[in-house]
């Protein structure tokens, strides 16, 4: 495994790679993989998170695999949010290491609906992008991921 690097700045204005999205039939959305840092094909997609006065567009992996969600802390400071000690938990990760995490609740904007959810910040979190867990998004939708064509499908449960 190669040098880990930090996410992808942040972004204000309108992401290209939201062209790589694609409505279907129903409100059923097919995002298709974007390169990761080494260079492969993985499911990284966008979302906003609300600043308090804007939204802010974020890439982050969507990871099944993760029960919460975990942002880098450089994303907490553009979201003026403090990382209290008072909020900290520890997060054990896909490769057994364990980091602090500082939960806050945010609102997002994902696959054309808006939200609260709960989200992790970290500045331990070294994989060199944000993760996008099951809390607060596998509940609210299907996630079909499709290695071979390199997409992934997003379905709105019906609530």
């Amino acid at each position: 495994m190669g040098r880990s690097r930090a996410p992808r700045r942040p972004s204000t204005s309108s992401p290209r790679a939201e062209r790589g999205t694609r409505r279907e039939a129903g409100r059923r959305l097919t995002f298709h993989y974007l390169k990761d840092a080494q260079g492969r094909a993985a499911p990284i997609v966008y979302l906003q998170v609300w600043t308090g006065n804007r939204w802010l567009y974020l890439q982050a992996y969507v990871d099944s695999g993760a029960s919460w969600s975990v942002f880098h802390a450089d994303v907490a400071q553009l979201l003026r949010l403090k990382l209290s000690k008072r909020t900290r938990r520890y997060m054990a990760l896909g490769n057994g290491s364990i980091i602090p995490v500082s939960l806050h609740r945010l609102r997002v904007r994902f696959a054309g609906q808006e939200f609260t959810v709960p989200v992790g910040f970290s500045d331990a979190l070294h994989v060199g992008f944000n993760l996008l867990g099951r809390a607060g998004f596998f509940d609210r939708f299907v996630m079909s991921f499709n290695d071979r064509t390199k997409t992934l499908t997003v379905t709105p449960l019906v609530r």
